[in-house]
């Protein structure tokens, strides 16, 4: 069974000591290199040192060798062959110290040398009055090439072992940096795979963080790994249920609340609806009035109730079915579900666009214009102006509402979209709003991968325009055209309230 760290104290001692390893081996085995070479250099430049010197010594050495037979020749004294006797035992000495130092070659004319030297102590043996000087002289004439050859020898072993000592220290250096390239690439894979392993908890901790984030209760947390980690897997599946409990509490109580007042409401509508067909009796202007106020205001208050039930669908259900939305037919119906609000304002609608279909989830769009045209109307002063327009740009399918009435101040241009914000400006009626119209529709927005935001230049105060791309491209509409370029002339509608 493979073994695991059982801490995250544990892991990241072994990933340490694991990463640290081949460096110190890197280290470890530079030292001992250099140390090495080091060693090598210092014995191989003492070596040519001693042989550079005892090379010069050995040219004087037979200079004075030859001093001192010449004297014994001349004088005939003993003592002169002894000091003769001595010089050439010591330049032996020398000779034999030498051979340590030199190569096949060098040891060759070595040997040529100590040949010549016992030819010499051979020739000097005899009487001082039957040596042959000539002979004599012959054989330091010899000693003096060979000398002179060994000297060239051993310049050239000296040569040739700088240039080793220089290509065994080029050596090392490739050596070690193959060396270190490999542990350096030994440590970089063992840093990622560490790196992997600490970050892997911290990326499935993260990943469900997200979906909690996003309200997704619905997927089990587990973490694997150390036991920090673990423990605060096990904290998160803690919260995870909690948040799921009180999510399902919160559809709960939105569900109980949407049936307790939709009963009630309905009640209220169709009793006002039943006032105004006179079933009840005739009522005067002034009554009908009322009814009508009762009628729009019940109106709003289901409209109050089901943007916030559809609010909290969009933050439960982010999903699109998408769908052929025909544009104009939609827009037409919107309207006139706002007839008689539009009527007792007194309000001119200006619709004008493509009579074109476009691919979108229909329940979400409908959402979206719907809360932009309920908005405008709502704060859109009695006798004002509505314009709509919509076409298609860039392949996005573009939407303006614009309406008269105060412009919204600078502070409030992103706020609105806030949930329940309430902006500065007056909304007419006598109901107040939610709050959460405008967000609704971004959000809806947002769930197409489009946008929708506040117009800077409007033709008129406040101005709002939706940004939608399509689910493929345009149905039955092959005419992309930019906002500038305006509308083809031939396939638009228009129609006023």
């Amino acid at each position: 069974m493979l073994w695991r760290p059982r801490s995250l104290l544990q892991l990241m001692l072994i990933g340490f000591f694991t990463v640290v390893a081949p460096l110190c081996v890197a280290i470890f085995y530079t030292v001992q290199a250099f140390d090495q070479l080091s060693i090598n250099n210092n014995r191989m430049t003492q070596n040519l040192v001693r042989l550079t010197r005892n090379a010069q010594l050995l040219q004087s050495d037979l200079l004075e060798l030859e001093r001192r037979s010449g004297q014994y020749q001349a004088l005939g004294e003993d003592n002169l062959k002894v000091l003769f006797e001595q010089e050439q035992q010591r330049i032996g000495l020398q000779l034999e110290e030498m051979g340590a130092l030199v190569d096949q070659e060098g040891h060759f004319y070595l040997l040529s040398l100590a040949e010549l030297l016992e030819q010499l102590r051979v020739a000097m043996q005899v009487p001082v009055e039957q040596l042959n000087s000539e002979a004599i002289l012959a054989i330091f004439d010899r000693i003096s090439g060979v000398s002179v050859e060994f000297r060239g020898v051993s310049q050239n072993f000296v040569d040739q072992q700088l240039e080793q000592q220089n290509l065994d220290a080029r050596e090392i250096k490739r050596s070690l940096l193959w060396m270190v390239s490999l542990l350096a690439l030994v440590t970089l894979i063992a840093v990622l795979f560490f790196t992997f392993w600490i970050n892997r908890p911290v990326r499935q901790l993260e990943r469900k963080i997200g979906l909690l984030g996003s309200g997704d209760f619905s997927h089990q947390i587990r973490i694997s790994g150390p036991q920090e980690m673990q423990l605060l897997g096990e904290r998160l599946e803690w919260l995870r249920t909690q948040l799921n409990a009180l999510d399902e509490q919160k559809q709960q109580f939105l569900r109980h609340m949407s049936h307790e007042l939709k009963t009630p409401l309905a009640s209220l509508r169709e009793g006002a609806d039943l006032m105004a067909e006179g079933v009840v009796g005739n009522l005067d202007s002034g009554q009908l009035e009322i009814v009508s106020i009762i009628q729009q205001n019940s109106w709003e208050l289901q409209r109050l109730i089901e943007n916030l039930l559809d609010y909290n669908q969009l933050l439960n259900h982010t999903q699109l079915n998408l769908d052929a939305v025909d544009i104009p037919f939609l827009w037409r119906d919107l309207i006139d579900s706002y007839a008689i609000t539009s009527e007792r304002k007194a309000l001119r609608i200006d619709c004008d666009g493509n009579a074109l279909s476009w691919v979108a989830d229909p329940a979400k769009l409908r959402t979206v214009l719907d809360n932009l045209l309920s908005n405008a109307i709502s704060y859109c002063p009695a006798g004002g102006e509505i314009q709509i327009r919509w076409c298609v740009a860039d392949s996005m399918l573009v939407c303006d509402i614009c309406n008269a009435g105060e412009a919204i101040v600078a502070g409030d241009a992103e706020k609105i979209f806030e949930p329940f914000y309430q902006g500065g400006n007056r909304r007419s009626g006598a109901i107040k709003g939610s709050g959460i119209g405008l967000s609704v529709a971004r959000e809806c927005a947002q769930l197409h991968r489009g946008s929708l935001q506040l117009l800077e230049k409007a033709p008129l105060p406040v101005g709002f325009r939706l940004m939608l791309p399509a689910g493929a491209s345009p149905v039955g509409g092959d005419i992309l055209r930019s906002v500038e370029e305006g509308i083809d002339e031939g396939l638009h509608m228009k129609f006023f309230l």
